[in-house]
């Protein structure tokens, strides 16, 4: 079976530092955006993390998008996997996508495809490791 599978990494956030540390305002956009493609939601969970961010889950039967607010950074992780089904296909999860980053507002995007449902590589593929790295010094504990 093959999936879609999205990482991305969303740096320089723009959105109040109140509204990455709001666990019930993130459920809504989250919820919002999933419910503009008419999938059921099967369950929702979002708290807040140890590091006084976010981090949060919507859950249907093919799909799941966990979020992950880190408000110190400005910065937040989103992974977003899906089957493709009448509901899900690549046109509208990069909907779904875009619609989050346009309520975070970040300076810089990263977007990482992780590729499932094929035994071997396609030929003349080969794993791609990461080109871009931002500023590993800032994200070292101090």
């Amino acid at each position: 079976m093959n999936s879609m599978h999205f990482l991305g990494e969303w740096f320089d956030c723009r959105a109040s530092l109140s509204a990455l540390r709001d666990p019930e305002a993130i459920r809504a956009l989250c919820v919002e955006h999933v419910m503009r493609h008419h999938i059921a939601i099967t369950y929702d969970f979002f708290t807040v993390s140890a590091h006084r961010g976010v981090i949060g889950a919507v859950m249907a039967d093919d799909l799941h998008i966990v979020v992950r607010t880190f408000p110190d950074r400005d910065s937040i992780n989103v992974d977003l996997y899906a089957v493709p089904s009448h509901h899900t296909d690549v046109a509208a999860m990069f909907q779904l996508l875009t619609g989050l980053c346009d309520d975070f507002k970040p300076a810089r995007t990263v977007l990482h495809r992780v590729q499932h449902g094929t035994d071997a590589m396609p030929a003349g593929r080969l794993p791609i490791t990461p080109t871009q790295t931002f500023g590993a010094e800032r994200w070292r504990a101090a």
